[in-house]
């Protein structure tokens, strides 16, 4: 017999970044299936960022670096162990048979996670009738498709936020514009330092709804191999793979399908099940030069070094899940 309570836990993994001594390259080539750079902190510092095609025009759209998230805001709606790998191109179609859900709610769990807080969900929003003995490979994860994001930045370089400048900027309660936005549009403000933000007062969340990975600049796919293994899908509902049209789809969550690094053994002495949302290198810091974000003095083709520009939004990258059983 399994144990009759079985706690669900949210917590955080961490990696830990490689300090460069300098911010690589942060022109970001999405339909080339690249990804972005790491920002390149040294001693919690990003330095002088640049960019090889220049900050002007077209390419202000794909200037970003990676970095890591403060605090992550989701709803989780599944979350299950699988004896094998669900289905790669549509995991909905043999999980009923490969894996059971401790958490099946349509309505969503809503819960928030920080650097080292491990958080449990209520006893009650957790069924055990059909969890058996056995070893799982994979887990899957579902979470609604708008995550919410918290995180801030000290520059060596001062740029321009909403209605702010300075080397230290923050996210706000904002939606992600565009990726040429107004200046009225940013999700971030830049002040002189972490003691100016506090006394502000408005560092929070801004948020980001997942609809597609891009293939072209008009088409997006509705599932993508995450450069940690993950299989990412997007769903319409709690049971039904989302659809792309043009550069839209009809998403409300996301679905994560994880290899395990070590297989999950569920005994009767299983206590924990731990579903860790991965903080670092998560997060991404997204810079324009177009429009009103552009400096006056900017000729075309200049790099990004030393010059007001924009910093748009600071917002997830992706989501990065991971499951344990103990």
């Amino acid at each position: 017999m399994i144990k009759n309570s079985i706690t669900l836990l949210i917590g955080v993994t961490l990696s830990v970044m490689s300090s460069t001594g300098f911010a690589a390259d942060i022109y970001f080539d999405h339909l080339a299936n690249n990804e972005p750079n790491s920002c390149g902190e040294v001693n919690n510092e990003i330095p002088l960022v640049s960019s090889t095609v220049g900050i002007d025009g077209w390419h202000a759209r794909n200037l970003r670096c990676v970095t890591d998230i403060d605090a992550l805001r989701l709803k989780l709606h599944k979350a299950g162990l699988c004896r094998s790998a669900p289905d790669q191109n549509d995991p909905s179609t043999d999980w009923d048979e490969k894996c059971v859900f401790i958490i099946n709610d349509d309505s969503g769990i809503n819960f928030t996670v920080t650097k080292g807080s491990v958080g449990a969900i209520s006893e009650d929003k957790i069924d055990l009738t059909k969890l058996v003995e056995g070893t799982n490979t994979h887990a899957v994860l579902m979470v609604g498709n708008s995550i919410d994001t918290k995180m801030n930045a000290k520059f060596s370089e001062n740029f321009r936020g909403l209605n702010s400048e300075g080397p230290f900027c923050y996210s706000i309660d904002a939606v992600s514009p565009d990726n040429r936005p107004a200046l009225s549009e940013l999700a971030v403000k830049c002040v002189a330092d972490e003691a100016a933000m506090i006394a502000a007062g408005d560092y929070d969340f801004s948020s980001k709804v997942f609809e597609g990975w891009p293939i072209t600049q008009s088409t997006i796919d509705v599932s993508k191999v995450a450069t940690n293994g993950d299989i990412l899908h997007l769903f319409s509902d709690m049971n039904t793979k989302a659809i792309a049209t043009g550069n839209s789809s009809n998403a409300t969550k996301v679905v994560g399908v994880i290899e395990m690094d070590v297989p999950a053994v569920v005994s009767p002495l299983s206590s924990t099940f731990v579903a860790g949302f991965q903080l670092s290198d998560q997060g991404q810091i997204r810079f324009s030069g177009h429009g009103e974000c552009r400096p006056s003095t900017l000729s075309s083709g200049s790099a990004l070094s030393s010059i007001t520009a924009c910093v748009t939004t600071m917002r997830n990258y992706g989501v990065g899940f991971r499951v344990t059983v103990e």
